[in-house]
């Protein structure tokens, strides 16, 4: 299946790219998918422990599946003042 990939801040600036894509096997969860983003942009590793992920803009777990032609957001914790 093909997922698409929204990074978003500190996740952006590690990946260095504001989106990608990824294929991925039938029946892939959030924690798959952060994996092999991890593989594709190592600097993410030191990012997404933190990240929270939204499918098809739904906050979702990190055991929640993916399915083909989802939309996966990557978001960091932010901080304001």
């Amino acid at each position: 299946m093909r997922v698409r990939v929204l990074f978003f801040a500190a996740a952006r600036e590690a990946a260095a790219t504001p989106q990608t894509s990824l294929e991925l096997a039938d029946g892939a969860t959030v924690t798959d998918a952060f994996a092999r983003l991890q593989t594709i942009h190592p600097r993410l590793a030191a990012v997404l422990p933190s990240c929270v992920a939204a499918i098809d803009e739904e906050f979702a777990k990190r055991t929640s599946p993916l399915r083909d032609g989802a939309t996966l957001a990557v978001l960091p914790p932010v901080s304001g003042g």
